[in-house]
């Protein structure tokens, strides 16, 4: 007789191969009517020099000792690829903190947070994106202190839809995209903005170097449509699909994208080592 322990392997062995036989031509099925989870490429380009971008980036404000940490990116989730269209599913989500390093001590001023799920699609060759998203920002306790200034409750719950395309003669692709926030606070009644720009140029140096530039330009109601614009040189390196890895110098004047000081007008350059996914 086998031993209990033995039997119940057995058993579980048996289970299991009954289980992968039975589901196995479901998982063939799915990868063969064109699903993909978890797919490395992504429909929907990033918007390179759009502060609020999701990536993973360290940047150091030139014109003082401030820095910029971002931790987070996008992560398509699940594609069906069709005849003549693509459709993704995006999750993105994004910590923005700035912080003052002084010798022995890192200050944190400003927390920022971003979350989006989006649903992108290609017709044609050509990208769209719909989507929910949610930003709070929020002074840290050290911002408090430094900045002397009240704390807000600052919050946008928005849609947005936006589209992109590739134009031969930019060698990049120009984007426009719309935001309403259905909740917004401190200013329920000024929910619109308005984002254009363009990354250009993309022009190889070497296998492992790309040079670029982009533009993103926001027109948001909330300071009575006054901007906030970002210009950025870089490098694409080690270039490869479904991540990019930049060095990028970034020149942003305007309103502030920290919502606690979302009034106030600012200029700053930036030296920035993004990686975007």
């Amino acid at each position: 007789m086998p031993e209990p322990a033995k039997t119940k392997a057995v058993v579980s062995g048996v289970r299991l191969f009954v289980v992968c036989a039975l589901f196995l031509p479901q998982f063939q099925g799915i990868a063969q009517s064109g699903i993909e989870l978890f797919p490395d490429n992504r429909l929907y380009p990033t918007y390179r020099a759009d502060a609020l971008a999701h990536q993973l980036s360290i940047s150091k404000i030139t014109d003082n000792r401030e820095w910029i940490g971002a931790i987070g990116g996008d992560l398509p989730l699940v594609s069906y690829s069709g005849k003549k269209y693509d459709v993704q599913g995006v999750i993105g989500a994004s910590i923005f903190n700035r912080l003052i390093k002084t010798p022995g001590h890192v200050i944190v001023s400003t927390v920022d947070y971003r979350v989006d799920f989006n649903l992108d699609f290609s017709y044609e060759s050509v990208p769209f994106r719909i989507g929910w998203g949610h930003v709070s920002s929020h002074y840290a306790d050290d911002g408090i202190e430094i900045l002397g200034a009240h704390s807000i409750n600052f919050l946008r719950d928005y849609l947005q839809l936006g589209v992109a395309h590739s134009v031969g003669i930019l060698g990049g692709t120009p984007y426009v995209h719309l935001t309403y926030a259905y909740h917004r606070q401190p200013l329920p009644d000024r929910p619109w903005i308005f984002q254009f720009g363009s990354d250009f140029g993309n022009v190889a140096l070497a296998s492992w170097a790309v040079f670029y530039g982009a533009v993103d330009i926001k027109l948001k109601e909330e300071v009575r449509w006054g901007s906030t614009q970002s210009y950025q040189l870089g490098f694409l390196l080690f270039p490869r699909e479904g991540t990019d890895l930049r060095l990028a110098f970034t020149y942003r004047t305007g309103y502030e994208e920290r919502g606690q000081l979302f009034d106030r007008t600012s200029s700053n350059s930036l030296i920035s080592l993004s990686i975007d996914h």
